[in-house]
């Protein structure tokens, strides 16, 4: 005997309160990233003015070199969608890190660090093992660069689980030997390549990712060479969807979620915070030195260098993070907005004569936003005049919230199954 089904138009009628419930939802999420971002030209507009430049022209020049559209400077816009993507593909990759962590509720300030030993590991297989075949190697460098960030991250990661040391400190102190580090390697050290400063031998070609456009080729009028785009974009693409299935289409996920909602209500499920926490540390540290080994083996460079110290691209990822929401295609379409920000500064500072240093304030003015709607939603749930906090619901709220949460995981991954 058959269950009685519903007519379709129920059905019908049953989903679209949910789909409107989800668009509301998204709506909602999304106002503040959009806002911050808007503030943030809103302000750079101003700086304009108050300095003298023309806020449309410059803006007009950001676009040309993020977009390639609208340009003015005689600029090739395949060129510049180029240099978008190859500033984009790293901070893919350092966003997912830094978002990972932050899923649990945990704060790795020490992507930039892992990525250091990430691309430090990376380089030594691909200049030792340098005569290995492509097809071999290449996996092999970006595996070292993963196995070399989880460990640093690790370290963090053991420390927080086991003695309650924040990850914040352990983090950010790790940053700077993972720096010295580097420096004692390829300064006076034993990386340092022969009749050069400050830098080591390029790893072979064999572990070099192969670009989309070759270089002895001519696309649109400029030489294949100078378009750095290569198969990174594709591997942090594919980290981004992996990112995605761990977080909704697995068991860990759903306790990194647990986690970063409420320890406390988390352990009165079953679930190992110590566990959860060391995990979630080494995942986020695989992603940021997956990071250092795509700035090794694609990108234009190929090598280590002093100065990767005072790279940037792991305190962006924190930005890029933030402002995606934490969220895999969150995390992308920040990364497009950070990445057009940084290939069209250069060409504003050409063509509008406006020093490049302003996408670092847009960058600041984006962040502030994000973190003072996070500050007024922390005001209001401290205790104040005329507030009373009941500590008891509020658990008792936060464990249904569980839940509820770790119900609908179960059921979805059984109707996946």
């Amino acid at each position: 005997m058959t269950a009685p089904t519903a007519p379709p138009q129920q059905r019908e009628d049953a989903v679209r309160p949910d789909i409107a419930g989800w668009a509301r939802r998204a709506a909602k999420a999304m106002a503040v990233p959009i806002g911050s971002v808007i503030f943030a030209f809103l302000i750079g507009a101003v700086i304009f003015a108050i300095s003298g430049s023309d806020p449309v022209l410059a803006y007009q020049a950001m676009v040309c070199g993020g977009f390639g559209l609208f340009c003015f400077g005689g600029e090739t816009p395949a060129l510049q969608v180029a240099n978008t993507i190859f500033f984009l593909t790293p901070l893919i990759v350092a966003g997912l890190s830094v978002a990972f962590a932050f899923r649990a509720g945990l704060f790795n300030i020490g992507v930039q660090g892992q990525l250091i030993v990430g691309a430090i590991i990376a380089a030594i297989v691909g200049i030792r093992l340098g005569n290995w075949p492509g097809i071999v190697l290449i996996p092999l460098v970006l595996l070292a660069g993963i196995v070399g960030g989880a460990a640093w991250a690790g370290i963090a990661g053991v420390l927080k689980a086991m003695t309650g040391a924040h990850e914040v400190v352990t983090t950010i102190m790790l940053n700077y030997v993972a720096y010295n580090l580097l420096k004692f390697l390829v300064v006076n050290g034993p990386m340092q390549a022969p009749n050069s400063s400050a830098i080591s031998l390029p790893v072979s070609q064999n572990a070099q990712l192969p670009t989309f456009i070759p270089a002895n080729s001519t696309f649109f009028g400029q030489p294949g060479g100078v378009y750095h785009v290569d198969w990174g974009l594709l591997i942090a693409l594919a980290g981004a969807m992996l990112f995605f299935f761990i977080m909704r289409r697995t068991a860990l996920g759903y306790e990194i979620r647990a986690v970063g909602q409420s320890q406390r209500a988390a352990r009165y499920a079953g679930v190992s915070v110590r566990r959860t926490i060391i995990v979630t540390m080494l995942i986020s540290g695989a992603f940021a030195g997956l990071t250092g080994a795509l700035m090794i083996s694609g990108g234009s460079l190929h090598y280590l260098y002093s100065d990767l110290a005072n790279d940037s691209t792991g305190f962006d990822g924190i930005a890029v993070a933030l402002l995606g929401l934490n969220s895999a295609i969150g995390v992308v379409l920040s990364s497009i907005l950070f990445g057009a920000l940084h290939a069209g500064g250069s060409v504003m500072q050409s063509d509008a004569q406006i020093s490049g240093r302003i996408v670092q304030i847009l960058q600041a003015v984006i962040l502030f936003s994000l973190a003072a709607n996070f500050l007024r939603t922390l005001k209001l749930r401290l205790p104040g005049p005329g507030r009373k906090v009941a500590e008891a619901s509020g658990e008792e709220a936060v464990q249904d919230e569980f839940q509820a949460e770790v119900s609908s995981a179960a059921t979805d991954i059984d109707g996946k199954a």
